[in-house]
């Protein structure tokens, strides 16, 4: 059987992915593709090379990436990514979609054509920098004659991907919404004006999955933030336990 996991996107959000992933690795069930967009393309990307979700999230936590992100006020965003590459390359140094053990799909925005951009072919790494670089924050990715963007800004969940080629199709999101987010500042307000861009696509989506995942407490999170990265990965192991519950005789 061939099973297919989306990630969305959703910052350091997407930690709750990894945690997803180790609860279904720890139930037998491990997937034959991977569809991710923006922080789920990154976990993808390291999950597909091989490692292990521990070994994801500690390594995460001592990329330094704000450390290694080269600040440049400039009328494109305030950050560049060059610097990330080379952290990239010591964990994934063929660089190369082909070389992964799993089969990859990174979503990425052609931001002047705008849409969405999927990658699963070729070079890696700067597919799923594009895929991270949230607009405003960091400056685009140059590659294959497009400027490219977060992949969030078009599919920030792409299922569309695995549908037609997976028997089974597992979602993860991390972006849901709640009218208990709480509004104490300007990021808030991004932060939720954002997510309710997305969550009517996102909802109607998880409905055509077959294990559905949506750690609803992870509103709580700030997707900006690592300082509570253990309850987020908590909350991505506990949640996909529950919903895999009772369906793994469709799997197994």
């Amino acid at each position: 059987m061939k099973i297919g996991i989306a990630l969305s996107g959703g910052g350091s959000r997407g930690l709750a992915h990894l945690g997803a992933i180790k609860a279904l690795e720890e139930l037998g069930i491990k997937p034959t593709v991977i569809a991710g967009s923006s922080a789920g393309s990154l976990v993808g990307a390291f999950t597909a090379a091989g490692y292990s979700p521990d070994f994801i999230f500690e390594a995460i936590q001592s990329l330094g990436i704000l450390n290694s992100i080269k600040f440049a006020f400039n009328r494109f965003g305030l950050f560049k990514m060059d610097k990330l590459e080379d952290i990239f390359l010591k964990y994934i140094p063929h660089n190369s979609f082909e070389k992964l053990k799993t089969s990859l799909i990174v979503c990425a925005t052609d931001i002047e054509k705008g849409e969405a951009v999927y990658f699963s072919e070729g070079e890696l790494i700067k597919p799923v920098m594009a895929s991270c670089s949230i607009p405003g924050i960091f400056e685009p990715i140059k590659f294959q004659n497009r400027i490219l963007v977060d992949g969030g800004v078009t599919n920030n969940f792409p299922i569309e991907q695995l549908e037609g080629i997976c028997d089974f199709i597992i979602g993860v999101n991390v972006t849901p919404v709640s009218n208990e987010m709480p509004i104490n500042s300007a990021k808030d307000i991004l932060t939720k004006s954002l997510y309710l861009a997305i969550r009517n696509n996102s909802a109607e989506k998880l409905k055509r999955c077959d294990i559905a995942i949506e750690p609803t407490e992870i509103y709580n999170y700030n997707g900006l933030s690592l300082s509570k990265s253990k309850e987020i990965y908590q909350l991505g192991y506990e949640n996909t336990l529950r919903a895999a519950k009772g369906k793994l005789e469709q799997i197994l």
